[in-house]
Order: structure tokens, then sequence, then C-alpha cells
């Protein structure tokens, strides 16, 4: 088992979501240390949310679609990892590593006011992920070789290769 394969997956399925979020994205590169330690960027940006309509702020975080926008991005990481092992028996996915992901998702949704549970966020993200696969899969190879990715190399590799464009 390659352990470091997982975590690539990990990080490319945050990164995928993260492009094609409606007000998240990536405000910094990819850096794939030691399982577990796999590091992914992502914020709240203005460019997003001034061309969704609505101001780039600490309240703006607390707007149900901003939460919901930004759960999946936080829970595409572990389910990256599921779909992969479903393609290749080899692979372990790892739910610990989520934990910290998704505890700050029901944070997040929480401060919206919204429910908890999660489990629709991740219908939904699966499809997504599901549909652009060979950018996750692409990115994931491309880490798995070169261990990091600044954002001008994720948005080479990932922008192409996406059906549902932003």
């Amino acid at each position: 088992m390659d352990i470091k394969k997982e975590a690539a997956f990990h990080e490319a399925g945050h990164a995928v979501m993260a492009y094609l979020a409606t007000y998240h994205g990536l405000v910094a590169g990819i850096d794939l240390k030691d399982y577990g330690a796999g590091e992914i960027y992502v914020g709240l940006l203005k460019s997003k949310c001034v061309s969704a309509g609505v101001p780039a702020t600490a309240e703006t975080a607390k707007l149900p679609e901003v939460a919901i926008d930004l759960g999946r991005v936080l829970v595409a990481g572990l389910l990256a990892e599921l779909i992969a092992a479903e393609r290749d028996e080899s692979l372990t996915p790892d739910p610990t590593c989520a934990r910290p992901d998704h505890d700050l998702m029901r944070q997040q949704l929480m401060n919206a006011g919204l429910s908890k549970k999660f489990d629709r966020l991740e219908v939904a993200t699966r499809s997504t992920l599901e549909e652009n696969w060979s950018a996750v899969d692409e990115l994931a190879e491309f880490l798995l070789i070169h261990k990091s990715a600044d954002i001008s190399q994720i948005e080479a590799i990932i922008g192409p290769k996406l059906s549902c464009n932003n």
C-alpha cells in the first residue's frame, strides 16, 4: 500500500472542488508531506465573491450558501480517496485524516444556522468529483511525482479537464 497515493488523491479532491467552488478557492499550492500532513490552503476569495454578488467579509462566511460551498470543498478530500480506492484496490482510505476537515465543516454549517449533517453535501460532491475524475487523477499523479504544486501548476493541470468549469 502506498500511503502517499491516498494523500495525493485527498489533496487533489480538495483542489478540484476549490477550483469549481462559487465563493472559495485556492490561496496557496499543495504540499504533499507525510500522510496526514498533506496541505492545501483554501479561503473565501474576494474575486469569486464579487462575481457571485456578495461582499468578501467574515459575515459572508456565515451565509448558508457560502458555508455549503466550503463544505463541499472540505468533504472532497476523503471522497476522492474513496473513489480512488474503488478504482484501485491497493488503496486504503483513512477517514481519520478527514477529521479536521469535517470538524471545520460542521462548525461552518452551524455558524450559518444549518444542520451539522453533511450526507447531502457528500452525495453532490461525489457526483462532481466523478464527473471530473480525470482532473483529480491527473493532479494526484503530478503530486506523486513532484510532492507539491503551486496554484498555477494546479490550474494548468485541472482547468482544461473540468466538465463543469466556472
